[in-house]
C-alpha cells in the first residue's frame, strides 16, 4: 500500500466515523420525545379537581407525575429537582397538562406571571395542546395555550 492510499483510507474511515457520530448524536437529540409516553392509569381516585376536570368533559388520565430535572452548572456542579404535573387530561382527542392551584404559590394573571408559573410545562410536553390550570376552591378550569413566535 502506498502512502497516498493510506491517506485516502484514513480520510473515508475519518469521514465514516464523523458521519456515524453525527448520526448518532441526531438519534439522541429525538430520543426525549418518545420518554414522554403518557401511561394511563387504570384508576384515579375522584378529587373536587378530577370531578371538576370531567364534568366539563375531559377525560382524567393520570394522577400526579414526578419528573426528575438534573442540572449542570459550569459543568462541574451536579444539582436536582423535579417538576410536578398534577395529571394528563385528554378532550377530543387532545393531550393537556394539569396544574392545579396553589394557595401557598398562587399564580399572577399576568402575561409574565402565567409564563414564569406554566411555560415549562407546555415546553417539556410539546404535544399538549395546552396545560389546563384548575383551580377546586373557585371552580374554574383556564386553558392556557402558548404560542412562541421567533
Amino acid at each position: 500500500m502506498h502512502n497516498g492510499d493510506r491517506l485516502v483510507l484514513y480520510l473515508l474511515i475519518g469521514m465514516l466515523l464523523y458521519w456515524a457520530w453525527r448520526s448518532f448524536r441526531s438519534w439522541m437529540a429525538d430520543k426525549p420525545a418518545d420518554e414522554w409516553e403518557i401511561e394511563v392509569n387504570e384508576e384515579i381516585p375522584v378529587t373536587e379537581a378530577v370531578g371538576l376536570l370531567e364534568e366539563a368533559g375531559y377525560e382524567v388520565m393520570t394522577m400526579k407525575r414526578k419528573v426528575d430535572v438534573g442540572i449542570t452548572v459550569n459543568e462541574d456542579e451536579e444539582l436536582q429537582s423535579r417538576l410536578f404535573i398534577d395529571h394528563f387530561a385528554r378532550q377530543d382527542g387532545k393531550l393537556f397538562v394539569v396544574k392545579l392551584a396553589r394557595e401557598r404559590k398562587p399564580m399572577d394573571r399576568t402575561g409574565s406571571g402565567i409564563r414564569d408559573h406554566l411555560l415549562v410545562y407546555a415546553l417539556l410536553f410539546r404535544e399538549a395542546e395546552g396545560v389546563l390550570y384548575v383551580d377546586p376552591s373557585r371552580r374554574s378550569i383556564q386553558k392556557i395555550q402558548f404560542h412562541i413566535e421567533g
